[in-house]
C-alpha cells in the first residue's frame, strides 16, 4: 500500500512516498503559503525533526530510514553510499565522485545516478557539481540547489 506524507518547514517542503513500509521517494519542492506538515509515521516525525533543524541552518545527521538500497544496481548503490559521505558545506565534482566509487571517467554515469536519486537531501546530490565548480543540474531546480548550497555555506563559482 502506498502512502504519502508532507514535511513543510520554512521555504521548503518534502513529499515522502512510502510503499510497503519502505521509503520509496523524497521529493523536495518550495513550500506553498500556509502549507503544513502531514505526518503519519515515526520515521516521518524523525525526518521532520532533522529537516526543521537543517532548514534552520544547523548541521544534522539524517535519521536511519527504511530505504531499499539492495534493490538498486550496484553502481547506483555505490554512488549513493559515497554521496552520503559528503559532509554539509563540502562539494565534489561528478568526476571526483566517480573516482571515489572506483570508476574514474564515469562522471556521466554518476550524473545519471544523481538524476534518478529517489532520496535527495538524505543522499545529498545537491553537493555534486559539474567540472570547474559549475552548478550542474538538480531535479528540483537550480534555484533550489543554489539555496541548499548557500544554506550549507558552500556556493559554487
Amino acid at each position: 500500500m502506498t502512502r504519502s506524507e508532507l514535511l513543510a518547514y520554512g521555504p521548503l517542503a518534502l513529499e515522502l512516498t512510502w510503499d510497503a513500509g519502505w521509503l520509496a521517494s523524497i521529493r523536495p519542492r518550495w513550500a506553498q503559503d500556509g502549507e503544513t506538515s502531514r505526518i503519519a509515521t515515526a520515521h516521518g516525525r524523525a525526518l521532520q525533526e532533522a529537516f526543521a533543524r537543517y532548514v534552520a541552518g544547523e548541521r544534522v545527521t539524517w535519521p536511519e530510514l527504511p530505504v531499499d538500497l539492495a534493490a538498486l544496481p550496484p553502481f547506483f548503490r555505490a554512488v549513493l553510499t559515497e554521496l552520503a559521505r559528503i559532509p554539509a558545506g563540502e562539494t565534489l565534482s561528478y568526476g571526483e565522485l566517480a573516482a571515489r566509487c572506483g570508476r574514474p571517467g564515469a562522471a556521466r554515469a554518476v550524473g545519471q545516478a544523481m538524476a534518478r536519486n529517489p532520496w535527495p537531501l538524505v543522499y545529498p546530490c545537491h553537493r555534486v557539481l559539474a567540472a570547474g565548480g559549475r552548478i550542474g543540474g538538480y531535479g528540483p531546480g537550480l534555484e533550489m540547489k543554489r539555496w541548499l548550497l548557500g544554506l550549507e555555506g558552500k556556493l559554487p563559482a
